[in-house]
């Protein structure tokens, strides 16, 4: 077992309400005749006790987006822990999927984001992806296999001696989380989730050290163990097939609280005396189970993030009863263009100029949202957003966007200060990035192309040479990264290790 301290993660369990049940579910979804939902006081003590810890802090349900102050809570997040805006997913977007690999991959934050993709994530996205650079989500219409939790130890027949061996080794607790919710601190998520469902004594006390408590120090939290079994060779199943495996006494302590999810006949109970037959070795690490189906995590029929609607203005924009997207000029022929907004994921708290010519905003967006009254023209609605949230798209290619925080005029600002742009990338997003800045009329800006490598081309007059060649003027240049996202990780770490601290993301930044 370790102490909380030397764990990578702690999380907060901010809600257990959510939208599945999924199987075997660690938080038990399902089996709660009630939700809770932790209070905002509650959660800036969570917070703050976790200010010397180094690891990451991570917002879990449930599903998090279910809590009706959620926002609330994000914003306190960043003051703590993040102190700066994140510019993440700015979009247009037109695979989550690797997006959420991409996420995966980055090297860690110090705080994590955990949701199941649901319509609540399109709710927050603005928020969510303005604060965290790290974030698992997950729809659960994949092949992830969950173990079951609620075979205790003792029906199946494990010994004293066998039992401590295997629970000291719990891959649950050595690997993954200890957790915070509204009755306090435990050692382990599952624990925690447990005494919230049994209705337990409550944890440790939520206050700065407690998660320098070692081992020795968890007897009072230890029964919950009892009850579960991650650390034995137990049932998997689909998670996707929102049932659980249970043994007969679980079953009986279930029905004593009422769940809904055993009385609606979502549970397998499993006969103990046949454990030797249906015995699945458990996991080792915390990682192991979700590395199936290719890491897939998000199934490609999910339209949760996409737009629901668009309202069409050309005039005074006069009233606050938008409900979502608004596009704002002159659009010569709407099905072609729901066809092409519909058909990407975008960030409702930015401004999108497509073609330089409409505006496309979303009417809940922090910037605008219950100040849509009397709106004359386009130069207003630019005055409302910062800088960094204004994104230029192509429909030519939607995927070819300054992000990052960069637009035209701020180009054109680094211009002024005699920097110089430095494209890294000359594969197909590096042309396509040429092009927008030429199509942009920021062709008079002293641009430069640079791949790992030399090379021979030429893209739009401009030649293509080995990054090397630029490192002596490296702090002259700001270096846009143009690659595909699943290859931002591998390039910004060519970038930065070659000294270049002034970098952008080209394409649809997932970071």
């Amino acid at each position: 077992m370790r102490s909380p301290r030397e764990m990578n993660v702690i999380e907060i369990d901010i809600t257990n309400a959510c939208i599945h049940s999924c199987s075997n579910c660690t938080r038990f979804c399902g089996h709660h005749k009630k939700p809770f939902f932790m209070s905002f006081e509650d959660f800036k003590k969570a917070i703050d006790s976790l200010d010397d810890f180094n690891g990451m802090v991570g917002i879990i349900g449930g599903e998090p987006t279910l809590h009706p102050e959620l926002e609330k809570f994000i914003d306190y997040v960043r003051e703590r822990r993040v102190k700066k805006v994140r510019k993440i997913a700015r979009g247009p977007i037109s695979d989550m999927q690797t997006n959420i690999i991409a996420t995966v991959d980055k090297a860690a934050a110090n705080v994590l984001f955990l949701s199941s993709l649901s319509r609540g994530y399109y709710k927050y996205f603005e928020v969510i992806n303005d604060t965290f650079a790290r974030q698992l989500l997950n729809d659960h219409k994949n092949e992830v296999m969950h173990q079951a939790l609620l075979m205790s130890r003792k029906e199946l027949g494990i010994s004293d001696e066998e039992w401590i061996e295997k629970r000291n080794a719990c891959w649950i607790q050595n690997s993954w989380s200890a957790t915070i919710t509204p009755k306090g601190a435990f050692f382990c998520e599952v624990a925690g989730a447990l005494d919230m469902l049994f209705d337990g004594p409550g944890g440790w006390k939520v206050e700065p050290g407690w998660i320098d408590r070692k081992p020795e120090d968890f007897t009072d939290q230890l029964h919950w163990c009892e009850m579960c079994s991650a650390c034995l060779d137990v049932p998997k199943r689909l998670s996707s097939d929102e049932i659980d495996d249970i043994t007969p006494g679980m079953a009986q302590k279930l029905q004593e609280i009422g769940s809904p999810k055993l009385s609606k006949g979502r549970c397998v109970i499993r006969d103990p005396n046949e454990f030797d037959k249906y015995k699945d070795a458990t996991y080792v690490t915390g990682t192991e189970f979700m590395d199936v189906a290719d890491n897939q995590r998000m199934s490609m029929d999910n339209k949760n993030l996409m737009p629901d609607h668009i309202d069409y203005e050309e005039g005074i924009i006069d009233g606050n009863n938008y409900t979502d997207w608004i596009a704002y000029g002159g659009v010569n022929d709407k099905n072609v263009f729901e066809k092409f907004v519909l058909g990407y994921i975008w960030n409702p708290g930015c401004l999108y100029i497509i073609d330089n010519n409409v505006y496309l905003f979303n009417a809940n967006a922090r910037a605008v949202r219950g100040k849509l009254d009397n709106i004359p023209n386009k130069d207003k609605i630019i005055e409302m957003y910062d800088e960094d949230k204004i994104i230029y798209v192509s429909s030519d290619d939607p995927y070819l966007c300054v992000l990052g925080g960069d637009t035209q005029n701020q180009y054109k600002h680094h211009n002024r200060k005699g920097k110089r742009l430095l494209i890294f990338g000359a594969g197909e997003v590096g042309r396509l990035a040429v092009k927008l800045l030429i199509k942009n009329k920021i062709s008079d800006f002293d641009i430069a192309v640079s791949d790992t490598g030399k090379n021979e081309d030429e893209i739009f007059g401009n030649k293509v040479r080995a990054l090397d060649e630029f490192i002596e003027r490296k702090d002259g240049y700001v270096v846009l990264i143009a690659g595909k996202p699943f290859n931002h990780c591998e390039m910004t770490k060519v970038v930065s290790d070659k000294g270049f601290k002034n970098y952008r993301y080209m394409m649809q930044s997932e970071f």
